[in-house]
């Protein structure tokens, strides 16, 4: 009888140190739940500038203020590198017109794959044109080559 009242009191200090231990959590539980009702409290605030944002777009756009077109124009990658050889096979393409394509073949590209090693590249070769460098005929007309096999090179990337 004396070792089950030695063991049952064993027990029953194991199952106080254990609540004590519970009532500890409670503490930290509060917290975690004051912590949760904060964070959606701003979660709210966000979505409440949100729709106001929302609203307002909706507003100017009805006014024809501004709209933002989410369209594309073009279903893949080798469509927007076909023109853009086309527009730069063009013998008679001055150095400003050839810059604006390589930025427009660029914007493009980056708004149907969200992001490509060709727009670096692309980016490097944008940047051999500055405005204001004479390029001769012989160093546009290399330059074009170049651009044009640089182009079937990505082209094959894409197929």
């Amino acid at each position: 009888m004396k070792h089950t009242l030695s063991t049952l009191t064993e027990k029953i200090d194991r199952v106080e140190k254990e609540i004590i231990s519970i009532k500890g959590l409670k503490n930290q539980l509060q917290e975690e739940i004051k912590f949760k009702s904060e964070i959606l409290d701003e979660i709210a605030q966000i979505k409440s500038v949100g729709n106001i944002l929302t609203s307002k777009f909706e507003e100017l756009s009805s006014k024809g203020i501004f709209s933002l077109s989410n369209k594309k124009k073009f279903e893949n990658p080798l469509q927007i590198l076909d023109l853009c050889q086309k527009k730069i096979c063009n013998k008679s393409i001055s150095i400003h017109e050839l810059s604006q394509v390589i930025k427009k073949t660029k914007e493009d590209l980056y708004v149907l794959t969200g992001g490509h090693k060709i727009l670096f590249e692309l980016g490097s070769f944008e940047r051999k044109l500055k405005p204001d460098s004479d390029f001769s005929d012989k160093e546009k007309e290399k330059f074009i080559i170049d651009l044009d096999n640089k182009i079937k090179e990505w082209k094959k990337n894409f197929n």
